[in-house]
């Protein structure tokens, strides 16, 4: 980091050394300094995180947030820690997480409050006048990474106490990690991956952890000061996205543990020599729990503009398998300006092969502004797979689940793809005794045949059902038919499959002779079959999207030939299946009626 020191010039000669550039000299209200104290394994924490964001779209303009992971709960890797959060952590006394401090104001009960105090204190913060107003700019070029920041501090009365003291923090935006407790406070951070979107995290300090001394804090009195920071690449072997950055400048009083002032955000600008150009990370492939529903895939890729020139389209194009190359063109929407990225969605890459096999899908930048792009910009060998076909004579899924002792932590659903609709869902759960397993009553569902399903199960701490704290289980059957089991995961478990209704394997060794006639039929079918042994023997019948139309009572039947009778004569035209649940095994056969 290098300094220029153009500051505490005295009230005679402050203004007519230099004059002020970046903020006024008309006396203005405080902004709020939100420093807030969180960890990825804090399962509030992301509530904190949503009550910070809403409290800063609430007043645009007037709030900034510093995310600061701290304490116990942000031990381990990935590692979100710095010096000057631990620093800050240990100036006051902290009870509980998350919590925060408004300016460092003590509001009766301590300098840092919960998360439900926060608007509160910080409507306090935006209603008083500020003796200083505060401000900054930034630059960062592209081509040498070097981060420069100006900063003013400009007294319209006198300051509190005998000094104050300018802090220059740097943030990022859209980490992507761990977080527990993301997906029931905070859901809208998580990403396709299953992954939490941090943002405001603090990752370094451009002044020394009390901040840099100002010693003129009389009225009038102007502070300036230039410094620089190589930005590295990466921060605790987490990257540093330069787009993702923020700059936050405050003032606060001399004192270490001293109370902020006011303070802003440093906007920052982008500027670099080199000719129009574009970077991208890898694509993300829409292929959660690794695989997707038909013959084509949806991609997305981060594309950067790390030229000199806007940039308005960008041409991708995209191979399966290196057969024949296909092209999409990206318009954006407000031109794409240096050192900013955007999101490119290719809505449909085809190619794909049916029935659970693996492709690699290549993506190319190839055109930017409709010429040549003169970079090198792939993201090659992207994985995808086809959903697995699934067979099973039974419509019917039912989940047999076992917690471990932290049922709280237990979420899951299982989502028609094809229908877009939740079948089934459940969790979280209670807590268990020590080390002990609870067993979750079994939760029933109807699913279509043709359709795509995805079941996923999560444990919001990210240590799975069966790990130290009890043996837990789940699985999710359609008949005898395993769809998805396990229970040994990290944060979430499951599969995706298309479902194929097919007679199962007990129509043709235990019951035998099952036949439907006529078939197809205007009205009446009787369904014929034999039974070995005296059964119970019910019948259902559901339509081609799931719904059971008919659903008779149970009967004894003895054993030998047998027949029931399939109505449909106040039913529409359409496919239907019968269910023939004899016993605990359940027969389907398929019945088309048509008038």
């Amino acid at each position: 980091m290098k300094k220029l020191l153009l500051t505490t010039f005295g009230l005679a000669v402050g203004l007519g050394a230099f004059s002020q550039t970046i903020v006024g000299t008309t006396p203005s209200n405080k902004n709020v300094i939100l420093e807030e104290l969180t960890g990825k394994t804090c399962t509030y924490c992301p509530d904190g995180h949503k009550r910070a964001q809403a409290l800063k779209d609430a007043n645009p303009g007037r709030v900034v947030v510093l995310n600061i992971h701290t304490g116990g709960y942000a031990a381990g890797n990935p590692n979100y820690r710095t010096t000057w959060g631990d620093y800050v952590g240990g100036l006051f006394s902290v009870t509980g997480y998350p919590t925060g401090a408004i300016n460092r104001a003590d509001y009766g009960s301590g300098v840092m409050h919960s998360r439900g105090d926060w608007a509160t204190n910080a409507a306090n913060v935006i209603g008083q006048l500020s003796p200083v107003n505060v401000g900054g700019t930034a630059t960062i070029d592209l081509d040498t990474r070097m981060l420069t920041v100006d900063v003013e501090a400009y007294y319209t009365a006198a300051g509190p106490g005998s000094s104050n003291k300018m802090n220059v923090i740097i943030m990022q935006n859209n980490i992507a990690g761990p977080q527990t407790g993301g997906t029931s406070f905070y859901p809208a951070q998580i990403l396709p991956n299953g992954d939490y979107n941090h943002n405001h995290m603090v990752r370094h300090t451009l002044t020394p952890d009390a901040g840099d001394n100002i010693a003129n804090i009389s009225a009038t009195a102007l502070y300036t000061d230039q410094m620089t920071y190589s930005i590295p690449t990466q921060i605790n072997n987490i990257p540093v996205n330069m787009a993702d950055l923020e700059v936050a400048v405050y003032v606060s009083e001399g004192t270490s543990t001293g109370a902020v002032i006011s303070g802003n955000y440093a906007p920052i600008t982008f500027v670099t020599t080199t000719p129009i150009g574009v970077s991208n990370g890898a694509a993300a492939m829409d292929a959660s729990l690794g695989a997707v529903c038909g013959t084509s895939v949806g991609a997305t890729m981060l594309i950067t503009n790390m030229g000199n020139t806007a940039l308005t389209t960008a041409t991708i194009e995209y191979t399966v398998n290196s057969g024949t190359p296909g092209t999409y063109q990206h318009t954006f929407a407000t031109a794409l300006q240096t050192g900013h990225y955007e999101a490119v969605t290719i809505p449909s890459i085809p190619g794909l092969t049916a029935g659970g096999v693996s492709s690699n899908v290549d993506l190319s930048v190839t055109l930017l502004n409709g010429a040549t792009n003169p970079n090198t910009n792939t993201s090659n060998g992207n994985a995808v797979s086809t959903a697995a076909t699934k067979q099973a004579g039974s419509t019917t899924v039912t989940l047999e689940l076992s917690t471990d002792r932290y049922g709280a932590e237990t979420t899951w659903e299982l989502v028609d793809e094809t229908a877009g609709s939740t079948v089934m869902s459940g969790g979280p759960y209670t807590n268990a005794a020590a080390n002990g397993v609870q067993v979750i009553p079994p939760v029933s569902g109807t699913i279509v045949s043709g359709n795509c399903y995805k079941f996923i199960i999560k444990d919001s701490y990210g240590d799975g059902i069966n790990g130290s704290f009890g043996a837990g289980t789940f699985s999710l059957k359609a008949g005898s038919t395993v769809l998805s089991s396990g229970g040994t995961f990290t944060n979430e478990d499951g599969a995706k499959f298309v479902f194929d209704l097919t007679v199962g394997i007990d129509e043709l060794n235990t019951e035998n002779g099952v036949s439907i006639s006529p078939n197809p039929t205007t009205d009446i079918s009787t369904i014929s079959f034999e039974l070995t042994k005296a059964s119970s023997v019910k019948m259902q019948v559901i339509n081609s999207v799931g719904s059971v139309v008919v659903n008779n009572s149970a009967q004894k039947m003895s054993a030998g030939s047998q027949k029931v009778v399939f109505d449909g004569s106040e039913l529409p035209t359409g496919i239907y299946f019968v269910n023939l649940t004899i016993g605990e095994k359940v027969i389907t056969k398929k019945v088309s009626l048509t008038k």
